[in-house]
């Protein structure tokens, strides 16, 4: 069975291209709503098992990185009706833009965070790789989504705030974590925090990552990395309802 995913490209996001070259063909169908394209509707989403959102690019004075009540109406009904939505954030998070102005934070009731922080988790030596910006993870909690993984490495990613319904944390940071913010450039301790949650919107799922980068060709710090080929082929799996 073939499954089709949509990708956004009309919020300023940073992921401009799904990472289709890992994927099996036959699998999965990816189609896109080009930047001079939307908004998002429902008649748009319906026709998609999955949306994906690759980190967008926040910002205080632009209107196109903001979603609009009608969009956000269309989100909850295409999940709720029973898609799903892959969103993924990075460092700099929802750039602290309120949610009255329409920023990601708006998707709470679906992804179940509430805040993306602003600034970047550097990591203890142990949990990296070659600088702190790398995440280096080898615990995780079970979950189908990390089943057969032993090692991600999550480069350029932020936390979350979370709501404390219908939502489960499947990796966190070390206790050793720390975080530096990108207001005032000062880095502080966080601990463990989660980094990728997982939840249920009536009949739909989401899955939400801290980074983005991770998505990227690089044998580094990208896909190529530890598991993280596995960990995008899990996440998809879950979202398409096969586990």
């Amino acid at each position: 069975m073939s499954y089709s995913i949509l990708v956004d490209l009309t919020h300023r996001e940073k992921i401009e291209e799904f990472p289709e070259f890992v994927l099996d063909e036959e699998d999965y169908d990816i189609d896109y709503i080009d930047k001079n394209e939307g908004p998002i509707d429902f008649d748009i989403l319906e026709d998609y098992d999955i949306l994906f959102i690759g980190n967008i690019q926040q910002s205080k004075d632009r209107k196109e990185d903001k979603f609009t009540v009608d969009e956000l109406k269309a989100i909850k009904k295409y999940v709720g009706e029973g898609g799903s939505l892959f969103f993924t954030s990075g460092d700099g998070g929802d750039r602290d833009i309120p949610m009255k102005m329409g920023s990601i934070r708006v998707l709470y009731k679906i992804t179940g965070v509430r805040r993306f922080w602003n600034g970047i988790i550097q990591e203890s030596s142990s949990n990296f790789l070659v600088n702190r910006d790398n995440i280096l993870v080898n615990e995780l909690f079970n979950h189908p989504i990390t089943e057969g993984i032993t090692e991600l490495v999550l480069p350029n990613c932020t936390f979350f705030t979370i709501t404390e319904e219908d939502v489960e944390d499947i990796i966190l940071t070390s206790e050793k974590a720390e975080f530096k913010y990108y207001m005032d450039d000062d880095t502080g301790a966080i601990g463990s925090v989660p980094i990728c949650v997982v939840s249920e919107f009536f009949s739909g799922r989401c899955v939400t990552v801290g980074s983005s980068d991770f998505l990227l060709e690089d044998s580094d710090f990208g896909l190529d990395a530890g598991d993280n080929i596995k960990f995008l082929e899990n996440i998809l799996k879950w979202l398409s309802f096969e586990t």
